[in-house]
């Protein structure tokens, strides 16, 4: 019996523990995101180094929310969406960081199968037809591409 309880109370330190540190690493992130913002967005890439129809993945802080994103290149014309299928919650690049179809026209979640517009991100094929990416504000200055935090409710990026 007294093992039992020792090992639960061990459990809940370990617990305790790992809260503590997720907020931690948490606001670091936070304050580093802060020190690397400008004009309301992070600075994700260079605009030269982001080739015509390539994908870029970043992360973000959003007030309370980690948020997993991707940069898009589409012919000089950039767009960021919050890396999630709009059928589930799961990345689109569930293969690490393959974000196209294979003929390199779509964005593509790799668990459905679902094929997304560069520039909407509109589901034009797939079991989330008709609906569209969680889209991130996007400005180009100075020849770097910045991202900021959409405006309003956030709910939608609980995990």
């Amino acid at each position: 019996m007294e093992f039992t309880i020792y090992l639960s109370l061990v459990f809940l330190a370990l617990y305790l523990i790992g809260l503590a540190l997720r907020r931690f690493f948490f606001l670091r992130d936070k304050r580093r995101m802060q020190a690397q913002s400008r004009l309301g967005g992070r600075t994700i890439a260079r605009v030269d180094e982001l080739q015509a129809g390539s994908v870029k993945k970043f992360r973000i802080i959003c007030r309370q929310y980690r948020v997993d994103g991707f940069l898009v290149n589409d012919h000089g014309s950039f767009h960021a969406y919050v890396n999630r299928c709009r059928h589930m919650t799961t990345p689109l690049d569930f293969i690490r960081d393959q974000f196209l179809s294979e003929d390199r026209r779509h964005l593509m979640c790799y668990t459905h199968g679902a094929l997304y517009e560069f520039a909407t991100g509109l589901c034009i094929a797939g079991p989330c037809k008709g609906e569209s990416l969680y889209r991130l504000p996007v400005r180009v200055d100075r020849g770097e591409v910045l991202v900021g935090c959409p405006e309003g409710d956030l709910s939608y990026l609980k995990d």
